[in-house]
C-alpha cells in the first residue's frame, strides 16, 4: 500500500516533534549520572535507618527484568525519594537491609563509565497500583477511539449522516479512524468520486478544528485510512 501526503497542516506535527520535553524521570536520572562523580556523599552508618522510596515509574517485580537478584552488579548506588544519590553499596547488603515482602530493589539506570548502576527501593503495593492505573488509562484511550467507514461511491444522504457523526465524535474529544474504501462486490470508483469524498472528509475534519495525528495510509480508490483528533487548545 502507498503512503499519501497529509492533506492537513503539519504545524502540529512539527510542534510535537521539536517542542516536546523529555520526561521528568529521564531528566532526573541524567542529572544524577552527570553529577555522581562530582558530588561526594558520606556512607550510611549502620544505625541510620534506610529510607524507602516509591519510585513513580516502577513496575511490579514480575514485569521488570532488573530487580533484586536479577541486577547484574556487585555494587549499586541507591537514590532516595528526594533524588539524592548515596555511596556505592554491596547489593547483597542492600537486599538484606530491606523488607523483601514489602519492597524490591529496582535498577533505574545502568552502569556508566565503570560507576555502579543506580537503583531505587520500590514499594510493591504502590508499584502495582500505578501499573493498574496505567492499564486502566490505556484501556480508556482505546475505548475512546471511534471508527467511521465510508465507501467511495457513497450517496449524498449517507455521506451527510456520516460526516455529522464524524464531527460529533471529534467535538467530544474522541480520536477517530476514518476508513475510505471500496465496498466489496461493487464497481471501482471514478476519479471524481474519490476526490469528492476526500475533499468532503477533509473539510469536515478541519471545520471542527481537528487534524491528522498519524500519516495517511493507503491508496485512493482502494482503501485510505486517516486518524484524526481535535487539536488541544
Amino acid at each position: 500500500m502507498k503512503y499519501m501526503r497529509n492533506p492537513f497542516s503539519t504545524t502540529l506535527t512539527f510542534r510535537h516533534l521539536f517542542l516536546s520535553s523529555p520526561s521528568q524521570t529521564t531528566s532526573q536520572i541524567a542529572s544524577l549520572q552527570l553529577n555522581r562523580i562530582q558530588n561526594q556523599t558520606s556512607p550510611r552508618s549502620p544505625e541510620q535507618p534506610r529510607r524507602y522510596a516509591s519510585y513513580k515509574s516502577a513496575r511490579p517485580a514480575e514485569q521488570n527484568q532488573f530487580i533484586d537478584e536479577r541486577i547484574r552488579a556487585k555494587f549499586v548506588q541507591i537514590v532516595n525519594e528526594n533524588n539524592k544519590l548515596g555511596p556505592p553499596e554491596n547489593i547483597v547488603d542492600v537486599l538484606r537491609s530491606i523488607e523483601r515482602p514489602t519492597y524490591f530493589l529496582q535498577q533505574v539506570s545502568p552502569s556508566i563509565n565503570g560507576q555502579p548502576p543506580i537503583c531505587k527501593i520500590v514499594n510493591r503495593v504502590t508499584a502495582k497500583e500505578r501499573e493498574k492505573a496505567r492499564a486502566k488509562a490505556a484501556h480508556a484511550a482505546k475505548a475512546s477511539l471511534k471508527q467511521v467507514e465510508l465507501n467511495w461511491a457513497i450517496d449524498a444522504h449517507d455521506l451527510s449522516h456520516r460526516l455529522k457523526q464524524l464531527k460529533s465524535f471529534l467535538l467530544k474529544g474522541r480520536k477517530v479512524e476514518i476508513y475510505m474504501k471500496r465496498k466489496k462486490g461493487k464497481r471501482a470508483p471514478t476519479t471524481e468520486e474519490i476526490k469528492h469524498l476526500m475533499d468532503n472528509v477533509a473539510e469536515a475534519v478541519e471545520s471542527v478544528g481537528a487534524a491528522q495525528v498519524k500519516p495517511s495510509f493507503g491508496e485512493p480508490g482502494k482503501q485510505v485510512i486517516w486518524v484524526v483528533e481535535k487539536k488541544s487548545g
